[in-house]
């Protein structure tokens, strides 16, 4: 049988141990949550640089504004710089 100091020199060493399991995993999760919150905080900068621009269709909506180069068939106010399907035409699966 083992002596009582040897049982607690044991257990001290498995107390170390799990004291720096516990200590890793709490470094682990302040790395992770900083890292989320810097994340964040540049999303929220890169985001910011872009011009906000409010336009009122005059009908109390959003007229679908699109600035920049994009001509991608934005209707606004019934305007597009996009070519229309001639009438009559299906366009897709006419299931």
């Amino acid at each position: 049988m083992p002596l009582a100091s040897e049982m607690y020199k044991d257990l001290q060493k498995h107390d170390r141990f799990k004291m720096k399991v516990i200590i890793g995993l709490l470094i682990a999760l302040l790395i992770s949550i900083s890292g989320n919150i810097g994340q964040s905080i540049y999303h929220d900068w890169k985001w910011s640089q872009f011009d906000t621009v409010v336009v009122d269709s005059g009908e109390g909506g959003n007229a679908n504004y699109v600035g920049g180069e994009n001509t991608g068939g934005i209707y606004n106010n019934g305007e597009s710089g996009s070519e229309e399907a001639q009438k009559g035409q299906v366009q897709g699966n006419a299931d």
